[in-house]
């Protein structure tokens, strides 16, 4: 470890320093999560989807881009998978685009006969194994690429498979972009065979998944079904044969099931497990029993399986499977246990300090993250030195505190969403209960959707959905203080802002996407225009997230194309020959993958320093530093006085290395990947800069475990991988 961490402090000076962003470059560090491929076979992140053929189980883990297989069904929250696909082992979570590889798997289906077919979504592709696989990364058989497969000259486009469906003999699968059902009467034996009917309809808007038994049933989910402006689901009383055959019936809420031996109809959904006594043939047959624990935590990942007598219910938001020893006959029945927590209600992702949908602030020495999502601002004191450095503090807000967007500047701490405007006048006295809130108005200035907040020495900004910019001289003392300027969208709409105190940044997101670039002395003498206007005329934008200026750079946040777009000089502002790219390896890359030097769908975004910081946004939610400079390297390190372990991964024989600053009370703990404590490895008095060194030989289950190194002035985790 000591020659490693010589020879990385030894590479820009050999070399020569980054002196700026290079298009490509490998990010630094993360946080919001562990380190890059450093997962566990029980930590799941998003699973989205389950397959059973009564023997074997699959979890398709989505954001670790793999699908965890177990050989029997698990009977108990840690019982571990006995291989993976789409990666050569455990801890790997890379995206790509080989047959023995996935990037962002959506579902699979397995077949009596033991085919398997696999929606590896952002690949655009559905993989198929000809029989059941059995080791580690083990290639699929066939490809399917739905851009190959469409017919543009008829209107056709077929790409994002989400969901996928096989008996083994037929297979059908969903392109989610496109809006259509792609059917083949015989399992694919060659790469892009092309379907052997579609079914469209005007009113799907984004199919998901597909549910049936081949014969008595058949329907799919609707993320954004264009019925009732709901979620939705359509049914068809058996399963469609014909090119355009209509549904059915219709039902809003979008879920995913399957039909029971006994014949009733079990089915995860949004917010609820449901079951029907019965096969429902029309919209008007409710379900018979109703379930909604509190542990049950959905989302785009609804789904179910049952095997074994149990019912599995696919937990997305939860990252657990939920499972029922008994079908549930009472709506307050609760799981018996989840594989992959030690308890049904425990989120896993707390002990890996996940944050989802960040916004990044900085009030010039700590890292400041809120989260609309969760509810809660994060606070490191000072910027993370290494990946998977936990926060120092969690503050989780009241449910009347609006969290879209956020700024911090002269102590103060802003945020704003919908029709609120929230301040706390000290951030270092971060509260759940903020010091004063505007609602609807302040002044002339209406709150209809507010989208983003600024605040340099001279101005406080807040933008709206509708198109509206305000400008105020200094922070509104009350309620009843106008701006003094309001810019208006030439689009409609504004998104986020942002503001150096020379340039005031304000992103347009829907068609046509772009930035407006202020310079706040022009809006002090009265010029309103746009000092300069970044457009899709000049460079693909897409979803356009957020800007920022610093010095005379520009960087922006193109959402939609999973990449972050910079210049470094003033004058070349736009210029796609310019331009630096960060989350793609060339100017003409666009697509989303959760890799080291991959973004998926970056929306936000912190300059400091000679640092980029770059907060990925729902399908991701990692937080990401780029830098250059004598302090860019390839992969950053933990600091000195980190503990060390050795052999890692190992089989439980391992021995720990730490360093202490000062004199003082020191512990060494070891928790599981739910956080609970599992052993105290070390605890008593240091002297400054004694090394302690300790061997260890404990019999651990394997999986992914943290070591908290605690005592004066250090507070850091380390991971530890158990393989056997």
């Amino acid at each position: 470890m000591i020659i490693r961490l010589f020879l990385l402090a030894l590479i820009p000076s050999l070399l020569g320093a980054q002196t700026w962003f290079e298009t490509g470059q490998t990010a630094d560090l993360m946080v919001s999560g562990v380190d890059f491929n450093q997962t566990g076979g029980l930590i799941f992140n998003h699973p989205n989807g389950l397959a059973t053929d009564g023997t074997h189980f699959l979890v398709c883990d989505r954001f670790n881009n793999r699908i965890l297989v177990w050989n029997s069904l698990p009977t108990s929250w840690n019982a571990a998978p006995d291989f993976v696909l789409g990666q050569p082992d455990f801890t790997s979570n890379d995206p790509g685009t080989g047959k023995h590889q996935l990037n962002w798997v959506g579902n699979a289906s397995l077949g009596a006969n033991g085919k398997l077919a696999a929606a590896d979504t952002e690949n655009d592709r559905i993989l198929l194994w000809n029989s059941f696989p059995s080791q580690n990364g083990q290639a699929a058989d066939v490809s399917l690429y739905l851009p190959a497969l469409s017919n543009p000259n008829a209107g056709q486009f077929y790409a994002w498979p989400w969901g996928v469906w096989t008996d083994g003999v037929r297979l059908v699968a969903v392109a989610t972009q496109g809006s259509s059902l792609l059917f083949w009467n015989t399992f694919p034996s060659a790469d892009n065979t092309p379907p052997d009917y579609v079914i469209k309809h005007n009113h799907f808007g984004t199919p998901r998944n597909i549910s049936s038994d081949g014969s008595t049933y058949f329907f799919v989910g609707d993320h954004n079904a264009k019925v009732n402006g709901n979620p939705g689901t359509f049914f068809w009383n058996s399963y469609p044969t014909q090119e355009n055959q209509p549904y059915d019936f219709y039902r809003d809420e979008w879920i995913k099931g399957e039909k029971l031996p006994t014949g009733q109809l079990v089915a995860g959904g949004l917010q609820s497990i449901y079951i029907w006594n019965q096969m429902p043939t029309n919209g008007s047959q409710q379900p018979n029993l109703i379930l909604q624990p509190d542990m049950y935590k959905n989302g785009d990942g609804v789904d179910v399986a049952y095997a074994g007598n149990r019912l599995y219910v696919n937990n997305y938001n939860g990252n657990n499977v939920l499972v029922f020893n008994t079908l549930p006959s009472s709506t307050n029945q609760l799981p018996d246990f989840a594989v992959g927590s030690s308890t049904p209600g425990t989120q896993t992702l707390d002990s890996i300090h996940y944050i989802q949908n960040p916004v990044l602030m900085t009030d010039g020495t700590r890292l400041i993250v809120s989260s609309d999502f969760d509810r809660a601002v994060y606070v490191w004191d000072v910027f993370p030195s290494y990946s998977g450095q936990p926060y120092d503090h969690k503050i989780k807000m009241n449910n009347n505190v609006q969290l879209w967007a956020g700024v911090v500047h002269d102590s103060k701490l802003i945020t704003g969403a919908r029709n609120t405007i929230s301040v706390w006048n000290q951030t270092s006295q971060i509260t759940s209960q903020p010091d004063q809130v505007f609602v609807n108005q302040i002044g002339t200035a209406l709150l209809d959707d507010v989208r983003g907040v600024a605040m340099d020495n001279q101005h406080f900004y807040a933008s709206t959905r509708s198109g509206k910019l305000y400008v105020w001289a200094g922070f509104p003392a009350n309620s009843s203080q106008n701006p003094i300027h309001t810019l208006t969208s030439s689009t409609g709409q504004y998104g986020h802002i942002y503001a150096d105190g020379t340039y005031l940044c304000a992103v347009r997101q829907e068609p046509p996407s772009g930035v407006d670039v202020y310079r706040i002395a022009d809006l002090d003498a009265g010029n309103l225009q746009p000092f300069k206007v970044i457009s899709s005329a000049q460079i693909r934008l897409n979803l356009t997230a957020y800007a920022v200026t610093f010095g005379n750079s520009l960087a922006i946040a193109s959402q939609g194309d999973h990449r972050v777009l910079l210049w470094k000089e003033l004058s070349d502002w736009g210029d796609p020959a310019k331009v630096v790219v960060l989350g793609q390896g060339g100017a003409n890359s666009y697509d989303a993958a959760i890799g080291l030097d991959r973004l998926f769908m970056p929306s936000t975004l912190l300059p400091f320093e000679n640092q980029l910081w770059v907060g990925e946004f729902k399908f991701s939610s990692r937080i990401l530093k780029f830098s250059y400079g004598a302090t860019a390297a390839p992969e950053a390190e933990a600091p000195a006085h980190a503990v060390h372990i050795f052999p890692n991964p190992g089989t439980g024989q391992f021995a720990i290395e730490a360093q202490t600053l000062t004199h003082g009370h020191y512990s060494i703990e070891l928790f599981d990947y739910t956080g609970r404590l599992v052993h105290t490895l070390f605890e008593g008095e240091q002297r400054a800069n004694e090394p302690l060194k300790k061997e260890f030989d404990l019999n651990l289950s394997s999986g992914t475990y943290f070591l908290k190194w605690t005592g004066p002035g250090i507070r850091t985790i380390a991971k530890l991988v158990i393989s056997k």
